[in-house]
This record gives structure tokens, C-alpha cells and sequence, in this order.
């Protein structure tokens, strides 16, 4: 039986974590889409080392998952401490604490589809 797919997010999630990079990819179709661009997996390989970069200790808390077929939705808490640039905004050395909301598609085991907005940095 192939994982929901809360359970496929969640082993992203954790893999990146334990930067693991390599294990997160397995869990990313080779051509997915990211807010609706066409990607591929050193995309998105590229988008969390840019993360790690700017927040090495980067956590992200689900808070709350709805699945519903392929579909689940997340709502997050993300910490950490703004030491890079980070999506655009210079490092602070600042703790900070966003809240963000994501919607991904999983197909097979793998994500297919992913649709996410967050709070700006403080």
C-alpha cells in the first residue's frame, strides 16, 4: 500500500531536517510542480539548500493536516534563525517564529504538486 499523502510531507519534512537532501528527492516525482512552475528535482534541491543557507536551523511544525484523496493541506509553524539571505531578505541574525499554509498533491508515493504561502519574515 503506497503512503498517504500527510505521510509522503512528512518524510520531506524530516529529511530536510536531518539534511538529508537525498532522501527528501525520493519522496519529489522527477518533474513536479511548484506554484506552478515545472520543476524537477534539483530544483528542488536548489530551493532547500537556498532555505538551509539562510536558515540552518530551520524547523517546520504541522500543526494541522486535512487529506483528501491525493490532496492534503498543512497548516505550519516555521522557526529559526535568519543568519542568509532567505527567499530575497537579508539576514537579521534574528529568532523568528511564521505561521504558513501548504497544499500538496501525491501521487505513487511521490509529490506531484505543491501550492504553499507563508507570513513575510519579521
Amino acid at each position: 500500500m503506497t503512503e498517504g499523502p500527510a505521510a509522503v510531507v512528512r518524510a520531506i519534512i524530516a529529511a530536510r531536517e536531518d539534511n538529508d537532501l537525498d532522501a527528501g528527492l525520493r519522496r519529489v516525482a522527477p518533474d513536479s510542480l511548484d506554484q506552478g512552475r515545472r520543476v524537477g528535482r534539483e530544483d528542488w534541491r536548489r530551493k532547500w539548500e537556498h532555505m538551509l543557507t539562510g536558515c540552518p536551523d530551520l524547523e517546520v511544525v504541522t500543526e494541522h493536516s486535512v487529506e483528501n484523496g491525493e490532496w492534503v493541506a498543512n497548516r505550519y509553524t516555521i522557526r529559526g534563525t535568519h543568519t542568509g539571505d532567505f527567499f530575497g531578505q537579508p539576514p537579521t541574525g534574528e529568532r523568528f517564529e511564521i505561521h504558513g499554509m501548504d497544499m500538496v498533491r501525491v501521487r505513487d508515493g511521490q509529490l506531484v504538486e505543491h501550492w504553499a504561502f507563508a507570513e513575510p519574515l519579521p
